[in-house]
């Protein structure tokens, strides 16, 4: 068993990712990570590992909701999730083969795209692929599922923040098509992903004991994330429109600028 304390601390950190994901629209994965890895003190791929576990729950039900809204662009998922899944596993197999100190600041680097993106949308109005049409091509899908699959696999997270981007650069579909398309996605890479990553983590060693790594640590960890984060996310979704959504994200940019800045500069 955990110690109380960590038991309260990843109940509130499972609510406060949820939160922020329902808020704006982000994975919890580029919360949870630097947070296990940072303030928690484990290793960033058992950090990952539990991500990973935590992206099932919150991505499955996400897909039905948009399946039932009949918001799914089932042609273009034809040809984004085959290859989002040989992707996935893929990134899986790469991560574990990196150390952990170089696995810090590849994650520092994405969190550096992440404040990019973050504050491309506080200084960008109108949505990508409000005005142009869609092209869903094959060849398209397949390098959003390639691509997205790859990159999640490798850091340990959802995906979306690369699906999504991705779908309405490439694709140019609308920002709720794509949202949709992300969801989708994440719901079949996230559970083949957290399974090749909870199998083989026995694999990689603790940088501090160099002992194996556990599954049931990132399992446990997860349990406990799991249950908030769902809370979280629904009443974060509901408040989008209540909040000052701006300073929201103002003050998320300057949490992923510290976490950036401790990964990439220890």
């Amino acid at each position: 068993m955990l110690p109380i304390w960590e038991i309260l601390a990843l109940l509130l950190l499972g609510f406060c990712a949820g939160s922020l994901g329902g808020l704006i629209g982000i994975g919890g994965g580029v919360i949870t990570i630097p947070a296990l890895s940072l303030l928690f003190g484990h290793d960033i791929h058992l950090a990952q590992a539990a991500s990973m576990n935590v992206v099932v729950f919150v991505a499955i039900p996400a897909a039905i909701r948009h399946y039932r809204q009949n918001s799914l662009p089932r042609g273009l998922l034809r040809s984004v999730i085959p290859l989002g899944v040989v992707g996935i596993v893929l990134g899986v197999l790469l991560n574990n083969s990196i150390p952990t100190a170089p696995m810090e600041k590849i994650f520092g680097v994405f969190l550096v795209y992440v404040i990019g993106v973050n504050i491309r949308k506080l200084v960008v109005g109108k949505p990508i692929g409000a005005d142009t049409v869609p092209d869903v091509s094959t060849g398209r899908g397949l390098s959003v599922g390639a691509t997205a699959g790859f990159g999640a696999g490798l850091l340990g997270i959802g995906g979306g923040l690369i699906t999504v981007p991705l779908a309405q650069h490439l694709c140019r579909v609308t920002l709720p098509h794509a949202i949709a398309v992300s969801a989708c996605l994440m719901s079949f890479t996230s559970v083949i992903g957290a399974a090749v990553k909870d199998s083989t983590l026995h694999l990689i060693s603790d940088q501090a004991t160099g002992e194996p790594l556990r599954a049931l640590d990132a399992i446990q960890m997860s349990l406990w994330i799991i249950p908030t984060a769902i809370v979280g996310s629904w009443m974060g979704a509901r408040m989008t429109h209540l909040l000052p959504l701006r300073a929201i994200r103002t003050v998320f940019i300057v949490a992923m600028m510290i976490g950036a800045g401790k990964m990439l500069w220890p």
